[in-house]
Order: C-alpha cells, then structure tokens, then sequence
C-alpha cells in the first residue's frame, strides 16, 4: 500500500525560471549605484510610486532600502558595487525559429545542473569573474521593480535597475559553505567531527560564518534520530533546513509544454532558487556530479566511469599520460 503521504516522481525536469527570459542582451556592467546615472533619491521616490513600502518608522526610504536594494545584506551601511543592465533590451526565447518549430523549454538545454557548482565556485574570485557569470545567466531575483524604465537626463540612455554585488557575495558564501559541508559528508571526511561538536545542551555546526545552534533544549528530541556522536546525520540535517527555507514558496511544478506532454517539470521562480534547486537535486541523488581529473571542473554523469568533462581534457590527459610513458622508457 503506496504512502499517499509521500508521493516519488521520476524523471522530474528543470523547467525555465522567470528570469532566464529576462537577460539583458548588452550584458551588464559594475557601477557605483543601482541606477546608472540617476540620482538615488529618484530612484527610491519612483520605486515608492510604483511599489508602496511603509516601514515600522513611518520611513519608506528604510523599507526599500531593506526590502529592494539591500535584499539579505549583513551589512547596511556598506556602498557596495552594483551589477547593472547596459540597457533595457532583454534576451526572448519564441517557440519558432526561422519557420521550424522549437519549444521554449530546449533553450533550457543548456542550462547546466552543475550551477550552483559554477555559483559556489565565485567565492574566492574577483568582480570580473561575477560579472562574467551575470552576463551568462542575468541576475539573480527579477522583481517588479526591475522593470521599472529611467531616464537619464544628459544623455537620454534609457536604464534599469541592478543588484548589489556585496549581496551575491553573501549568496555566494552561504552555497559555498554548504555544498562544503555536503562534499565533507560524501567523501566522509574525518575533520566532520570539528565542525559537527556534540555536548551535554545539544549539538553545534562550526561554520565558517558562525555557530549554528542546530539542536537545543527547546528540541532535544531530535537527538532520538542519531547515535551520539555522529556527524554525518546532523549534517545532513541542517542542509535540508538551509534547502528547505531557500525554496520555500519558489518552486512550481507543471506539465511541460514541449512534444512530450507527459514530462514533469519543476519552475524555479528566480535563477537564485533554480541555484538552488540544482544543490538539492544532488544532496537527493537526482544528479551525479563528477570532477574532471584535468581541468577540475564538474560535470554531469550517470555512468560511474566517466572521469573528464569532454573530449578535449580526455585528449589532454592522454597526452599528458603518453608523455609520461615516453620519459620513463627514455
């Protein structure tokens, strides 16, 4: 008797999120403010207009500045760099192409399961890198008032809205550090028992950000769930919590609207969450990520022996072993 409680589906595809449909086609740039050009008292009055925000204060400047600008920023005070659109044209996938039919949803074939890979992968890296990555995929969250058009008055340029770069930074961080800790789990790793401590009030993660008090008094029941000291099932744990609370109210599912009618798609509502959801689908098993033994990147593989990402690092590797054959024979 099946558990109508819990329902398995297979074969569950990634469906185009919002913002894929919405990359600007002149890519973006990094400025000093959210809208090039325009003063920010502009554009704080004209996001009010068009989206009412009261704050607690009676300061709506406060709220936009939380609730728009500094989406997630630890750091209010900060005047971090901001990733902005070069114009207000924006990338359309139709479902024709030059008089043959094409379905919207093959523009996501290239769209990599290993993204959040590529995101994590920005945490150590420079501005350009980010950025690269921004003109590659667009931004993270499109929200309404990303649609909102300015002017500049000296040169007539039309412009929109960015991102603050020290808020993809955070975002960044937060993935980097739990698919480390995944990485940890899978591999087993033994210093998983300096990060996962155990004492007589519950159970603490030592990231790298800070403690998380994981399990405490309020529910010391959780404790029933591992044998005491293991770190592998508290690990786990927390990043489905992380998972769970990121995709909150952000997935969709649906039919696809491709030839084959009967394929289930999930619609992240954001590339953020479609980062995300990328992550869980390997935490669960769904995908199997490989790293290339040559150029150290990950890639996408059901079958156990693959071990290079193309054909180009497999020739590379060749190479390199033939070469290595040669000396010793010399």
């Amino acid at each position: 008797m099946p558990n109508l409680n819990q329902i398995t589906l297979r074969y569950v595809k990634v469906g185009p999120y919002s913002s894929w449909f919405s990359i600007c086609q002149d890519g973006y740039s990094l400025n000093n403010a959210p809208v090039p050009g325009i003063d920010n008292s502009e554009v704080l009055a004209r996001i009010n207009e068009f989206q009412p925000l009261i704050s607690a204060d009676g300061n709506y400047q406060n709220e936009i500045l939380k609730n728009v600008f500094n989406i997630g920023l630890k750091k209010a005070e900060a005047k971090p760099l901001w990733i902005t659109p070069n114009s207000i044209r924006r990338h359309r996938f139709t479902t024709e192409d030059k008089g043959r039919k094409r379905a919207a949803a093959t523009s996501m074939g290239s769209i990599d399961y290993t993204l959040h890979r590529q995101f994590a992968g920005l945490v150590n890296k420079g501005n350009a890198h980010k950025l690269k990555f921004a003109n590659k995929y667009g931004l993270l969250k499109c929200q309404a008032v990303h649609n909102l058009v300015f002017r500049n008055p000296n040169t007539g340029k039309q412009v929109q809205m960015g991102e603050s770069l020290l808020w993809w930074q955070e975002e960044i961080t937060d993935l980097a550090s739990c698919l480390k800790l995944w990485d940890m789990v899978v591999s087993e790793d033994k210093e998983l028992k300096d990060i996962v401590l155990w004492h007589r009030d519950g159970i603490v993660l030592r990231l790298e950000e800070g403690d998380v008090q994981l399990v405490r008094r309020s529910n010391m029941n959780l404790l029933t769930r591992w044998n005491k000291g293991d770190t592998k099932g508290p690990a786990l744990y927390y990043l489905s919590l992380v998972s769970n609370k990121r995709l909150a109210n952000a997935l969709t599912p649906g039919i696809s609207a491709s030839d084959e009618p009967n394929e289930v798609c999930v619609y992240p509502d954001s590339l953020l969450s479609a980062i995300w959801f990328m992550f869980v689908l390997e935490v669960s098993g769904n995908i199997r990520l490989v790293k290339c033994d040559v150029c150290g990147d990950y890639f996408s593989s059901q079958d156990p022996r693959a071990q290079f990402c193309s054909t180009r690092c497999r020739m590379r590797n060749y190479r390199k072993s033939a070469a290595r054959k040669s000396k010793r024979r010399r």
